[in-house]
């Protein structure tokens, strides 16, 4: 709802005079303005659309009437002075003239000065517009009776009444709410002596008397805050409000409201009481108040604010804020407006500030201003702030006198204010707390230290709240992580007026004395840990030589129990040998000579057997360093002993064999490549002496200096550049690599022979601490290498010339044996009956296999020329479909099932021709041998093993004794069943076909059971 429409709605409700005047003379249109928006005049819809203003009437806006304005006609004047009766003439926004009759309702505040004023329109038309304004007013006043009781239920709500008297009648009506408050009944009949005798005696009902006759006599108004006492003997605070209605220059009626305002006048006295309180506080405290209407930039001022600077009020009034910033110090201007931003904000729940003003005599006077916003505005912007000025001049000249003691004190000090904001800090505050060089005055500990603990949050408000609190051991934990142990105290430091202005903390930095703490208490739990549970035997004993405790391993190295033991004297457990050694020493340590000892010395067991060990003793002393114990502690050496003895003889006969090496040079360096160890076969290789090489050489100087050149460059293409010669024996050896390779050696007499190097490291606790060359002269191996090389050449060669005199042999014979197979041939055709000649046959015969022979020769040279061939992509499984058509006519009339569950996506790497006679020879084969006990059966497979394509055919046919002829399955001419067909070479010829193409093949089988062979082709994947 429009601001100015809902304040002349609360008008209504608490003048009925006002609701009078509107429904007489503001038929046509209603204007209202108001001294608190005097820049904005607000018009009912009615108003709105007599000028045809088209603007949004329905929301706040401003209507400028002045725009449509023609001209004015004052017609008269109230008795202050003040126009109520005007003619107006408007020029609509389309044109039309209208002339209308203006009445103004004046409303005046308590100080009788002009506080709003209602403008009613009424038009003055034709008689033309005489029906029409008619109709228009029978609508107004249905919508005004609308109004009307709508108006009576917010009157109801606020308990507000209505009366009229009637003069001519001496008549008095009371709305029904009017006798709610009076308590009387609802039949009650009220006449205006009985309504004036429930004002309550004395000023109520004699200003009400007086009132009303001025309002009979003079038509003056009223408006009286009184006290009545109701019907029941209640006794009420109402506001009571008469308007006169004059007729011929009588008063004819009297009318008004009556509202309970008993709880708002009690609350209002009870302000004002307050109120009063509050003045007269500040002012003995001399503390100036100052109001601020924000919107208009009004100020108002207490005598007391102006006399803190000097000044009577009258001297600097009217303090405009333009005045206020020419009194305050220049360099706390903007401070104390950045914290009034910051509460306009709601940063912040008041404002409060302290700055500098100047004092009519020209020094600087410390000023704390405080002040809050107590009503804002239908916009959420602040309108009315109320506030305090408080002189803090002396309070400031103690605080700083304060600070400089804090500031230069040597214990750890800090002085906050109510947020938690640092006033001042000791120099060693902000060393414990690791804040020197940063700038904390002013700000927060909780914005310095976000994520301090809550206990400490919880401490710091206790002391704001007036409560002291100490303690000791706390743990503070810093920004960087750190820890402060502490021991502190906090207490509240107060302003003049005694309240708590913040807090004051003192504390120590004990992080020192809880670390020797902390350790001594780890140290004493890992003693009594490492004394209950040590492997070695500890003991405490008193100076008396009596065993004061024992623990399990000590008892048991013995031999006995803990409590056996301590029974025992020292003397009984030592060997009679070094016993005086013993008590010599301890002796020592009591008179102060050394602070323990340490021996090798023997031990007698529970079981009178000799154990070694190393007995380390220490003494414990009180304050007066007088002795009270001593700490045994007592190491079982008999095993070591033992394996020392053993490693001792082991290095003998490692150093016997390192010198008995009379052809292996073992040289050990330093990590320098100086050299430590030169052994036996090392003399005898290199033709140097020990005392020559020992600490005098390195090995570089028995070295090729090409040689290591060239490692050199080697080493540096992998890894960092070498930059010592000698790096080419250590680098490798430091990166782990076993370094072996050949080098040449030169001998003393400048000879040269080849040996075989490898370099490792020496190591002691996991650091390299030398390098161990071992070389083996491999002059020998290098001889026999030749004299292989040589030999193999020789073969290589011959083998060649083999290779010539087969394909000659295989090509002369061929023709030959041909020619006499032709021979034959002739011989028999022309004379037929040579056949039956026997050695005619023989003849014929031996030609044959002559013939067949050399063929079988020529394939075999063929093929192992062919492995020198391009091998091609070939797909198994259509060369496998291939040669089972091409057995049709084999397995014409045979019983035969053959299972083909090739992969089709598997192609090898072989030559066609072989692949063919491969397949070929190896399934036909298993149709010869199959039994004639069952049906044959066939499978044939693939599948991928590493990098090849494994070829399996497994037939159920007779099978091969493997133990007796698996040796010779795949030799030439080699046959195991008395079958006609066999020749024994199909399977020769498969296997070196195989080899040729990079295969393999395997053979399994079982007489009676059947054969499976295994043919590895490579994978063309591969």
């Amino acid at each position: 709802m429009n601001h100015l429409k809902e304040e002349l709605y609360q008008l209504m409700k608490s003048d009925s005079s006002i609701f009078d005047f509107i429904q007489e003379h503001a038929i046509d249109g209603i204007a209202y303005a108001s001294s608190t928006y005097p820049t904005v005049i607000w018009g009912n819809p009615a108003l709105h659309t007599l000028l045809e203003d088209k603007g949004d009437f329905s929301n706040e806006s401003n209507l400028n009437i002045d725009q449509f304005v023609v001209s004015l006609k004052n017609l008269s004047t109230n008795s202050s002075g003040e126009i109520d009766k005007q003619e107006v003439l408007f020029q609509r926004a389309d044109g039309q003239l209208i002339n209308t009759a203006c009445s103004s309702f004046y409303i005046h505040d308590d100080n009788k000065k002009y506080h709003a004023v209602i403008k009613g329109y009424n038009r003055l038309d034709s008689k033309n517009d005489l029906d029409l304004d008619t109709a228009k007013s029978k609508s107004n006043l249905k919508e005004l009776q609308r109004q009307v009781a709508f108006l009576n239920e917010c009157n109801k709500a606020a308990t507000i009444g209505y009366w009229e008297v009637d003069l001519d009648s001496n008549s008095l009506y009371w709305s029904d709410v009017t006798k709610i408050i009076h308590e009387t009944s609802v039949d009650y009949s009220p006449t205006v002596d009985t309504a004036i005798s429930f004002y309550k005696d004395g000023d109520s009902k004699k200003i009400i008397e007086s009132s009303f006759t001025l309002a009979v006599l003079k038509g003056k108004n009223f408006n009286h805050e009184l006290q009545i006492v109701t019907a029941k003997g209640n006794i009420k605070w109402v506001r009571s409000i008469g308007n006169t209605t004059f007729v011929d220059g009588i008063c004819r009626k009297i009318s008004g409201t009556f509202q309970d305002i008993t709880k708002s006048k009690e609350n209002t006295i009870a302000l004002t009481i307050e109120k009063e309180k509050l003045y007269s506080v500040l002012k003995s405290s001399n503390i100036g108040t100052w109001e601020w209407n924000i919107q208009t930039n009004e100020t108002y001022h207490s005598e007391m604010w102006a006399e803190i600077l000097g000044y009577n009020l009258a001297e600097i009034h009217p303090v405009t804020t333009q005045k206020w910033e020419q009194l305050v110090h220049p360099e706390d201007v903007a401070f104390s407006k950045q914290k009034i931003s910051e509460y306009f904000d709601r940063k912040s729940e008041y404002y409060e500030a302290e700055y500098r003003m100047k004092h009519k005599h020209g020094h600087w006077v410390w000023i704390l201003d405080k002040g809050k916003v107590i009503t804002w505005t239908e916009n959420d912007e602040p309108l009315m702030m109320f506030g305090t000025h408080h002189d803090i001049t002396e309070q400031k000249r103690i605080n700083q006198r304060n600070m400089l003691f804090i500031e230069q004190n040597p214990s750890a000090i800090a002085m906050f204010d109510k947020q938690m904001r640092y006033l001042v800090a000791s120099k060693k505050w902000k060393e414990d707390y690791h804040l020197t060089g940063k700038k904390i005055i002013g700000e927060s500990q909780y914005d310095l230290f976000p994520n301090i603990a809550a206990e400490w949050v919880n401490i710091y408000e206790k002391s704001i709240l007036g409560i002291t609190s100490k303690g000791k051991d706390c743990l503070f934990i810093r920004n960087d992580g750190s820890n402060m142990w502490l021991k502190w105290e906090i207490k509240p430091w107060y302003s003049d007026n005694g309240a708590v202005a913040g807090v004051i903390i003192y504390s120590v930095d004990i992080t020192k004395r809880k670390e020797i703490e902390e350790k001594l208490r780890l140290s004493e739990e890992a003693f009594r840990g490492n004394f209950e549970h040590a492997a070695i035997g500890m003991g405490l004993l008193d100076v008396q030589g009596k065993w004061l405790k024992v623990n399990n391993s000590l008892a048991s190295l013995m031999g006995y129990t803990t409590e056996e033991f301590v029974q025992q004297s020292v003397k009984v457990l030592t060997h009679d040998e070094d016993l005086d050694s013993d008590l010599k020493l301890i002796q020592e340590l009591v008179e102060g000579k050394r602070s323990y000892y340490q021996i090798e010395k023997r031990f007698i067991t529970k079981n009178k057997s000799v154990i070694n060990a190393i007995l380390s003793t220490s003494i414990v002393r009180n304050e007066r360093q007088e002795p009270l114990y001593f700490i045994v502690q007592i190491i079982d050496t008999t095993e070591q002993l033992r394996a020392k003895n053993q490693l001792s003889e082991s290095m003998s006969r490692l150093e016997g064999l390192i010198d008995a090496s009379a052809h292996v040079a073992i040289i050990e360096t330093d990590v320098n490549g100086l050299i430590c160890t030169f052994n036996k076969g090392a003399e005898n290789l290199l033709g140097y002496s020990r005392d020559e090489m020992i600490l005098q050489k390195t090995p570089l100087s028995f070295h090729l200096e090409e040689e290591i050149i060239n490692r050199a460059n080697e080493l540096s293409l992998s890894y960092n550049p070498v930059e010592k010669a000698f790096d080419v024996f250590a680098l490798p050896a430091q990166i782990g690599l076993y370094d072996t390779r050949e080098w040449t050696y030169i001998k003393k007499d400048q000879t040269k022979f080849p040996v075989q190097l490898t370099v490792t490291t020496v190591k002691k606790n996991e650091i390299i601490t030398g390098y161990l060359g071992v070389a083996v002269d491999i002059s020998y191996i290098k001889q026999t290498e030749r004299e292989i090389h040589t030999l193999l050449n020789v073969a290589k060669d011959q083998n060649e010339r083999l290779k010539n005199f087969a394909h000659i042999v295989s090509h002369n014979l061929r023709s030959h044996s041909g020619n006499i197979t032709m021979m034959m041939d002739l011989a028999v055709h022309e004379q037929p009956e040579l056949l039956e000649n026997e050695l005619i046959r023989m003849l014929q015969t031996a030609s044959t296999n002559l013939q067949e022979t050399i063929m079988h020769l020529n394939e075999v040279v063929l093929m192992n020329s062919a492995v020198n061939e391009n091998l091609h992509s070939i797909n198994l499984s259509h060369y496998m479909q291939e040669t089972i058509q091409n057995m049709h006519a084999v397995l014409f009339n045979l019983d035969v099932d053959i299972n083909n569950t090739i992969d089709s996506n598997i192609n090898i790497l072989a030559l066609p021709a072989y692949l063919e006679s491969i397949l070929l020879n190896l399934m036909t084969n298993a149709v010869k041998y199959r039994s004639e006990d069952r049906l044959l059966k066939i499978n044939v497979s693939t599948e991928i093993i590493g990098e090849y394509a494994v070829l399996t055919i497994e037939d159920n046919g007779i099978g091969i004794d493997l133990k007796k002829n698996g040796f010779k399955i795949f030799g030439m001419y080699k046959t195991f069943h008395t079958n006609k067909d066999a020749r024994g070479i199909g399977l020769f010829i498969t296997k070196n076909q195989i080899e040729a193409i990079n295969g393999k093949i395997e053979v399994t089988s079982q007489e009676h059971i059947g054969t499976t062979f295994k043919v590895y082709f490579r994978h063309e994947k591969n």
